[in-house]
């Protein structure tokens, strides 16, 4: 072979190659030339959604288009939970909070409120409640918060991660709950019941939700499974003219990593389905490697480029498979599965950005797993 063959050989080699590294790096069709993601699964789920920041808000509208072309439910990732509500007892910040849920409506998407009750990104005086006053405390501040908001939020996930990792499936859910949660160390598992009726009086109209990670590992479902049956019952014994459940929903974080197989996320579904309640998948993002790999890079933003190699390419190609492998058993119990929020728009921004966990790169380009996605309705 001539050695002008061989070189015109190796050039298009080259280019096919870099064509396809290229690829992997940016993705294919920009976010805002897409079908809206909402219009896409409409008929599937009632709501597809995403979180928001004070950033995504501008004259009193909602101004990232990604969130007003692909949404129509929107979760804030931080400026709602109690540490930025309430910094002291009795004392409300309410102005980000209003701005963001005021845009956000006027821009014509609901709003989640997340969260009520939790054992982090709390203030201190929560941190220190004491028996004496935390009955009191409790029912005050969810009272504050949920009247301030009522008839701007469509549902709230009144508490959040109440089970610690690795709870076994025999356990009492009344006796297993995280440790570290100051109610629970003040009130026993009575303040779950309190808190839910807390929040149901101060706005009957909104939708009240009990919020997880790991519900596709049996023994955290268990107990979920058990409590919501259990206040449920309590609540029908105490109000038996009431037609509705007290905890009337249940959100599915689905923070992934691939490890994490469909058919365990299916058995869960199968598990909630007879409690009668509402699904939401609320913080879905899937990390390209597994738990134990994520878990030196560290969470925070901007460190998409943590991840090189066979393992970055393989990861995307796994990441992809897992979405659609999610997403078609979303679409079996869309029946019971109002909404699926994603946890974020693009990887960069991601609070685990160092395992690309999005449909979207840093450049606003879909990535395999967005194409998965849509190809489970497509």
């Amino acid at each position: 072979m001539k050695i002008k063959h061989i070189v015109l050989l190796l050039l298009i080699a080259f280019t096919l190659f870099g064509c396809k590294e290229e690829s992997a790096k940016t993705g294919g069709d920009d976010i805002s030339s897409l079908s809206p993601l909402k219009d896409d699964f409409a008929g599937k789920f009632q709501m597809i959604g995403n979180i928001f920041n004070p950033s995504d808000v501008s004259s009193s509208k909602v101004t990232t288009e990604a969130l007003t072309r692909h949404y129509n439910v929107l979760t804030a990732e931080n400026n709602m939970k109690p540490n930025q509500l309430s910094s002291t007892k009795g004392s409300y910040n309410w102005n980000t909070a209003d701005n963001m849920v005021d845009a956000a409506i006027a821009s014509g998407f609901k709003v989640v409120g997340h969260t009520l009750l939790w054992h982090s990104q709390i203030p201190t005086w929560q941190q220190n409640i004491t028996s004496s006053t935390a009955l009191v405390d409790m029912k005050d501040y969810i009272t504050g918060v949920v009247t301030h908001f009522k008839g701007k939020i469509y549902s709230w996930d009144v508490l959040n991660e109440a089970f610690p990792d690795g709870v076994s499936a025999t356990a009492d859910w009344k006796k297993s709950m995280r440790e570290g949660n100051p109610w629970f160390k003040a009130l026993g598992s009575d303040f779950v019941y309190e808190g839910f009726l807390a929040a149901r009086i101060a706005d009957p109209d909104a939708i009240l939700y009990y919020n997880d990670y790991n519900t596709d590992q049996v023994g955290k479902a268990t107990m979920i499974y058990n409590m919501v049956r259990d206040v449920n019952q309590k609540y029908k014994t105490e109000y038996p003219n009431e037609t509705r459940l007290l905890i009337e929903g249940i959100g599915m974080q689905e923070h992934h990593n691939t490890g994490v197989s469909a058919s365990a996320i299916k058995a869960t579904l199968n598990l909630f389905k007879p409690l009668g309640v509402r699904i939401s998948v609320s913080e879905l993002d899937v990390l390209i490697v597994s738990y134990g790999e994520f878990d030196p890079y560290g969470h925070g933003p901007g460190k998409q480029g943590s991840i090189t190699g066979d393992k970055r390419t393989n990861g995307l190609k796994k990441q992809a498979e897992l979405y659609e492998q999610y997403f078609k058993v979303y679409l079996e119990f869309s029946d019971i599965i109002e909404r699926v929020s994603f946890w974020g728009v693009t990887d960069d921004k991601s609070w685990r950005s160092a395992a690309l966990p999005l449909l979207f790169d840093e450049k606003g380009k879909a990535k395999d797993a967005y194409y998965s996605v849509i190809g489970t309705v497509k």
